[in-house]
């Protein structure tokens, strides 16, 4: 493996070593959902599901680096002064290892602010775990909308998070 796949490698594995840290932590989480549902009602799965892809990538990641295109479940979290944020993107798209996208895929039609919010987050959390800038999307009723400005409106939810109401797990 070319020290730049190594590289890449290193970031995909301390992004789930990350994501460990926080469920592990005693400071404050706060889950993407829970944030985006500030913005308007969640109709998700929520961290339950995620926690099971989580469980599955603790092997081997290498090949997430050595394939051309990897589109995935992928576990995101970053410690801010407030606390963790984490949550399970729906899909991340990696070339050779490299986040280009991240997609919140929705099975009703309508999207709002509040399922935008919740894919800018996540294009945040990628963008912070791997120093690239991932192209955010949501996908709903068989269209795919691409987020612009997604970088603003998650500072703009990040700004509005406030002490949680009950611990998230």
């Amino acid at each position: 493996m070319s020290s730049n796949l190594a590289e890449r490698a290193r970031l995909v594995e301390a992004a789930l070593l990350r994501f460990q840290a926080a469920l592990e932590s005693r400071r404050e989480k706060h889950q993407v959902s829970g944030i985006s549902r500030g913005f308007a009602k969640g109709r998700g799965q929520g961290l339950t599901a995620g926690l099971e892809v989580h469980r599955r990538l603790c092997g081997d990641i290498s090949w997430i680096v050595e394939y051309e295109r990897v589109a995935i479940p992928f576990p995101l979290a970053w410690r801010f002064r407030f606390g963790w944020l984490l949550g399970v993107a729906d899909v991340v798209v990696f070339e050779r290892g490299i986040p280009r996208a991240v997609v919140e895929v929705k099975s009703y039609c309508a999207v709002g602010r509040g399922e935008r919010v919740q894919a800018s987050l996540y294009g945040l959390l990628a963008m912070l775990n791997f120093l690239a800038r991932p192209r955010v999307y949501v996908q709903a009723a068989g269209r795919l909308e691409e987020i612009r400005g997604w970088e603003e409106l998650a500072l703009e939810a990040l700004g509005r998070t406030r002490r949680p109401r009950r611990p998230a797990t």
